[in-house]
């Protein structure tokens, strides 16, 4: 019996197996084959560790920026990015995020069922960054244990249900129908954004028919327009930090534009 419960505790001590399981009792309660189980929990469990390992990449990435951005502008503070945050946080905080994923999950299910708000939010990413914030916010505040969980599920399950809801009537005026939502953490923005658009925008008017030149087409494509974005922001903090401090302190002797561009 002891060996059993130290397997459990196991499982709900590591954040991937703890994800990957919940899936998989998802598909085994909507019946799925035994095909789809194993397929669905193994790219649970991968793509968790993908989530984790692309997070910390981020973080090795934006440390060095942080530091040349602070001794070229004499600054102090931080690069503030959700996954590098989550990165970090998800080593302390990894179990209770996945509990609280799950009953924020329920809960959102729940409050569908019960109130006028019949959204159930599917943004997987957004939900595992709200969770781990609010595991976070209420560790440090005092909770722990089952309130943590009850709490932080309560929380996410609301917000999961809420936030679709304040959007819904600009999304309902884009789509054309109600039969979908728009599930992200900036609904809020979108919505505030929507309403000024409201007031002083115009409706015959859409990005879509802006012809830009044929030459510029690939910046359509979000990861070729970031890359180059980053990449002169980071060849201008480092122009203004110095070669001299970006050699001897981070490049290991590559020249600094070099450098800011790896």
């Amino acid at each position: 019996m002891k060996n059993v419960l130290d397997v459990l505790i196991d499982i709900a001590s590591t954040p991937a197996i703890l994800v990957a399981f919940i899936a998989v009792v998802g598909l085994l309660l909507q019946k799925k084959g035994i095909a789809d189980i194993i397929r669905g929990g193994i790219k649970t469990f991968v793509g968790f560790l993908i989530v984790t390992a692309g997070a910390n990449f981020v973080v090795s990435s934006l440390e060095p920026f942080g530091i040349m951005f602070q001794k070229a502008f004499h600054v102090t503070g931080v690069v503030p990015n959700n996954e590098a945050i989550v990165a970090v946080a998800l080593e302390k905080f990894g179990t209770y995020t996945a509990l609280i994923m799950l009953a924020g999950m329920l809960f959102n299910i729940l409050f569908a069922r019960i109130t006028r708000y019949k959204y159930i939010y599917l943004t997987g990413h957004a939900t595992l960054y709200m969770a781990c914030m609010i595991a976070v916010i209420l560790s440090v505040s005092g909770l722990d244990g089952f309130l943590l969980v009850l709490f932080g599920g309560i929380s996410l399950g609301i917000a999961n249900t809420v936030f679709p809801a304040i959007l819904q009537p600009f999304t309902v005026q884009v789509t054309k129908n109600d039969s979908v939502a728009l599930a992200h953490t900036g609904n809020f923005g979108y919505a505030f954004s929507a309403i000024i658009g409201k007031y002083f925008g115009n409706k015959e008017k859409s990005t879509e028919d802006i012809n830009f030149p044929k030459g510029l087409a690939f910046l359509r494509d979000s990861t070729v327009s970031i890359t180059i974005t980053m990449g002169i922001v980071y060849m201008i903090v480092a122009i203004f930090t110095g070669n001299a401090y970006v050699t001897e302190k981070l490049s290991g002797g590559t020249n600094y534009i070099v450098y800011a561009l790896q």
